[in-house]
Formats: C-alpha cells, sequence, structure tokens
C-alpha cells in the first residue's frame, strides 16, 4: 500500500467516527469559517470567512456517482438564522432521499453566483500538480448543486441549511487523466487560469549531519512547542535557487515536529521559516525519497503571478492544508476545502 492510500484511509477513518458522533446537533453547527494555523497548530474563528489572496478548492471524489463536486462554501457559508431566502429551496418540500443531493435551479443558482462573485463567463480550472494536467470548463455549462455534508444525521430533518456545501458538479469521464481520488488536485474560478502549467518539483531529501542546519535561533512562541521533543533527523534538499532545510523533531521516538528553512542559494539569506507541530488536527506527513512512487512535498513555480511554492509537510484533520509562498511575505495559503470538523 503506498503512502497516498493510507493517507486516504487514515482521513477516511477519521471522517467516520466524526459521523459517528452524536453529540454534533444542531445547536452545535459545524463552523464553516474554521480554519487551522500550520504554524502552531491553533484554530482561529472568524466571523468572516478567512481571505486569501487567491481562492483555491479540492475537488471531492463521490462514491457511486458520475459526478464530482467542487464545494465553494467557505466563501458561501450557509446559514439558518440569515435571511437570505434564496440561497437553498423549502428543504421540508422536498422528499429526504432527495434532500441529500439536488441541482439548484435558477434562481437559487444566480443567487448562488451573485454572491460568490462568479460570472457565467467565468471558467472553473482543475489542475494536477502531481501530474501537470489542466482541465477547464465555462461556469454556463456546469451544473450548481447542493451536497449535504457527511457530518450530518438522518436525526436532523429537515437538513438545516448550514449542513450543505453548495458549489459545482463535473462529469467524472471528464476527469479521468487526473489523480486518483483527486489528491492533488487545485480548483480555481475566474477569468483566467492562475497556474503556470509547468511541473513542479517532488522534493527528494538527502539525510545531512544536525550541523549543516541553519544556525538561526528558534522563536520563543515554537521553543515551547518543543518542550518534551528531542531532535531528530536532519535533511536538506537543493535547486539552483534555493537550499530546503529541514529539521524533525521526536517525542516517544516519533515524528512529532518539523521546522523548515528555505535559503537562497545565492545569498544564503532565509527566506522562510516554518514550524509543523503535531496536535490534534495536525500531523506529520511522510519525507519522500528517492525509493517511493508517490511523492507529498513539492516546490516549483505553482501561481504565474506568485513566487515560488513549497508544500505537503503535514497532513490536517480538522483544518485546511496549505501552501507557502517562498518569499519574505511568509504567506501560507489556505486552500478552501470545507472541513466540517
Amino acid at each position: 500500500m503506498n503512502l497516498k492510500i493510507q493517507a486516504i484511509t487514515v482521513a477516511s477513518f477519521i471522517f467516520l467516527l466524526s459521523c459517528n458522533n452524536k453529540q454534533e446537533t444542531k445547536s452545535n453547527k459545524p463552523q464553516a469559517n474554521k480554519t487551522a494555523t500550520t504554524q502552531n497548530d491553533s484554530v482561529q474563528n472568524e466571523e468572516l470567512p478567512r481571505k486569501e489572496s487567491i481562492n483555491l478548492f479540492t475537488l471531492t471524489y463521490r462514491d457511486s456517482t458520475d459526478v464530482a463536486f467542487v464545494s465553494l462554501s467557505d466563501i458561501y457559508p450557509l446559514d439558518d438564522t440569515a435571511s437570505d431566502t434564496l440561497a437553498l429551496p423549502n428543504i421540508e418540500k422536498m422528499e429526504k432521499k432527495s434532500a441529500k443531493y439536488f441541482t439548484l435551479e435558477k434562481k437559487y443558482r444566480n443567487r448562488f453566483l451573485s454572491k460568490t462573485n462568479i460570472s457565467e463567463t467565468d471558467s472553473l480550472f482543475v489542475y494536477d500538480y502531481a501530474k501537470n494536467k489542466l482541465a477547464s470548463f465555462a461556469i454556463k455549462n456546469l451544473k450548481a448543486a447542493a451536497w449535504l455534508n457527511g457530518y450530518s444525521s438522518e436525526e436532523d430533518w429537515p437538513y438545516p441549511k448550514y449542513y450543505y456545501m453548495i458549489g459545482f458538479e463535473i462529469s467524472k469521464k471528464s476527469l479521468t487523466a487526473l489523480s486518483d481520488y483527486y489528491s492533488d488536485v487545485l480548483v480555481y474560478v475566474g477569468k483566467e487560469n492562475p497556474f503556470t502549467n509547468k511541473p513542479l518539483t517532488a522534493i527528494v531529501w538527502t539525510k545531512i549531519p544536525s550541523k549543516e542546519f541553519p544556525s538561526k535561533p528558534i522563536k520563543k512562541e515554537d521553543l515551547d512547542q518543543l518542550k518534551n521533543k528531542v531532535s531528530g533527523n536532519t535533511y536538506s534538499y537543493k535547486t539552483e535557487d534555493y537550499h530546503y532545510f529541514l529539521q524533525e523533531y521526536l517525542e516517544s521516538r516519533e515524528v512529532t515536529g518539523r521546522r523548515l528553512l528555505v535559503v537562497d542559494s545565492k545569498t544564503k539569506d532565509i527566506i522562510i521559516e516554518k514550524m509543523f507541530i503535531d496536535g490534534e488536527s495536525l500531523s506529520a506527513a511522510p519525507l519522500n525519497d528517492k525509493n517511493n512512487d508517490v511523492a507529498v512535498q513539492y516546490t516549483g513555480k505553482l501561481f504565474k503571478n506568485k513566487p515560488p511554492v513549497v508544500f505537503g509537510f503535514a497532513y490536517e484533520s480538522f483544518g485546511c492544508r496549505a501552501i507557502s509562498l517562498i518569499d519574505k511575505s511568509n504567506e501560507d495559503i489556505y486552500i478552501q476545502c470545507d472541513n466540517r470538523h
């Protein structure tokens, strides 16, 4: 079983456990605007959906169906306390089975497009960075749909609006060139394709002596999280432009933390520093090596109008994974993954 299948299996197990949690009731509704901060594994609850410099979404595999689904609920969260009567039709008047997934009639579709600032003349771009494959679809040709999220319960009938993901459906026949389960896929909606369509590089780590790790002091807030941890292996990877250093931290002989430094190969300046610490919602992703047939960490020029990126160091259970820009802004772009934990 390769690393990616293992990751999908673990994620599915966590998902099923959460679905069976009877404590999630109407009075304890999911927070659509909950995000996780990768550096310190804290959860930030914001009154408004998180604002990113570019909105990226995930593509969800729908078992036993001929369509995949892109949820945009992170930028258009539904709330039964709001007065938005055109968000969804009256669920009470629908049959219980058909209410689990349905396409939106014109007036609801128009409301959805208006609230998300999407035009019928826009396109939806689906990019698989592992295979360097791009598919695009005109919004006017896509159906908008509402899908009951996996954390809802049959006991909650009629289903509240906030239990629904709202987005676009795409025929699976148009996506056959992409990775299994769309695990390496990013989605963008807009006028122009933001992706460079240039292959990213899978990082192949080389173990190095710990003394070769740059001698930059660890931030105090990160030091606090490293209590009871000891240093583990140290790794590096080098390109023409950057030198990547990774220090692991262990607890009970298990990797529970990593520190990443990306250094300018010419000036030797440290461009970015990231700390990934295991917690309730974050766990360490396996590192690439030359013997693996599946890559997890990638770097390269992903976006046309942004600096190069690096990502793939942690798995998120409650939040959404992030793509780090390699520049002094230290910006992380969190993918809008509609995680309903």
